[in-house]
C-alpha cells in the first residue's frame, strides 16, 4: 500500500476512541476518548495489539 493510500486517522466503532497511525504499519497512537477528553495513555501500541485488545479500528470516514 503505498503512502497516499494509507489512512490515518481511524476510530474504535465500538468506544468512539479516536487513534492515528502516521505511518503505514507504525505503532497506532490514541488521541481523544468518546468523550472528548485526552486518553489516559498516548503510548503508541501495533495494531495487533489494539485488535487482540478488543479493538475494533476503523478508518474514520468508512472504507
Amino acid at each position: 500500500m503505498s503512502n497516499n493510500l494509507h489512512r490515518r486517522d481511524l476510530v474504535d466503532v465500538r468506544t468512539g476512541d479516536t487513534f492515528i497511525q502516521p505511518t503505514p504499519y507504525g505503532p497506532v497512537i490514541p488521541v481523544t476518548t468518546a468523550d472528548g477528553s485526552a486518553p489516559s495513555s498516548q503510548r503508541g501500541r501495533s495494531w495487533e495489539y489494539l485488535t487482540a485488545s478488543g479493538r475494533v479500528l476503523r478508518p474514520i470516514g468508512g472504507a
